[in-house]
């Protein structure tokens, strides 16, 4: 119902939360009955949530973050416990992180199922209907029933190939200059996150490419540039040279974040700290 609710779709919801459109119609159709109302109505091509259906949200969210703690008292073991997590991130904390953690635990006879999934600008209702269990990115959400943990802090970085050039040394150079631009949709890119800086003031975007995995070989040999957080370097960008920008930016925060119905979930729990002992690993 939640997924239905916040997709506006049964055959979307179906496919996010991995069942048969049919099984979807049919939980739809035993909660038709149990609320005496339609809660979703054919609108042209897609559906429509009822009033009805509106005002049932959080009722029904509270109800299943209830049925979800009656289980945070388990006796917890990783080894011998089934772990299914997805985990909404873009491809830079991916490479950056869960390589070395999944390898880490494999020798530890450890094997978690997990699902990645991307985050792009992320919103509160990725959590609240368990789109995804956990996020990692540097937009944190507010809302009280979301919790976050540092996992890193960077400068931002302009990156560029100083075989073929060298980095703007000013604030005009740096506007002028042909620019690749990570773009998750229509509506949201990158450079949402970067801080202070006034992308109005910027080119049009040269070259626009759907993740970090992407810029390297767009830079490489040619006088384009990116900004990026300059932990990057360790991973997606170690092909690239780097110097600080040409105006001063407030460092970025990399965030773990959750809903507090997980605060006290074993499983849960267990995952978080080992992704932030690892990520404490890889840049101290």
């Amino acid at each position: 119902f939640l997924t239905v609710l916040d997709v506006g779709s049964v055959s979307a919801a179906a496919e996010r939360l991995g069942v048969s459109q049919s099984a979807v119609s049919h939980t739809l159709d035993r909660l038709r009955l149990a609320c005496d109302d339609p809660l979703f109505i054919r609108a042209g091509r897609g559906i429509k949530s009822t009033a009805r259906a509106r005002a049932l949200r959080e009722p029904i969210a509270s109800l299943l973050d209830g049925l979800k703690s009656l289980s945070h008292q388990r006796t917890f073991d990783p080894r011998n416990e089934p772990m299914e997590f997805t985990i909404a991130t873009n491809d830079f904390p991916l490479q950056l992180i869960f390589p070395g953690l999944l390898k880490q635990l494999a020798d530890e006879d450890i094997h978690p199922q997990l699902r990645f999934i991307p985050s792009g600008v992320p919103s509160f209702w990725d959590l609240r209907t368990s789109h995804c269990d956990m996020l990692i990115t540097p937009a944190p959400i507010a809302n009280p029933d979301v919790e976050k943990v540092q996992l890193l802090k960077s400068p931002v970085s302009c990156f560029y190939d100083a075989a073929v050039r060298k980095p703007p040394s000013n604030w005009q150079e740096f506007t002028e200059s042909r620019y690749v631009e990570v773009r998750f949709s229509d509506t949201q890119s990158s450079l949402m996150v970067l801080p202070e800086i006034d992308t109005s003031a910027m080119s049009p975007p040269e070259i626009t490419v759907p993740n970090f995995s992407s810029l390297a070989s767009m830079i490489k040999g040619t006088d384009r540039i990116t900004t990026q957080l300059a932990v990057m370097q360790l991973g997606l960008l170690h092909e690239l040279d780097t110097a600080p920008l040409p105006v001063k930016t407030q460092p970025l925060t990399l965030y773990l974040i959750w809903h507090r119905r997980e605060n006290e979930d074993p499983a849960h729990l267990w995952m978080r700290e080992r992704i932030i002992e690892t990520v404490k690993g890889i840049v101290n």
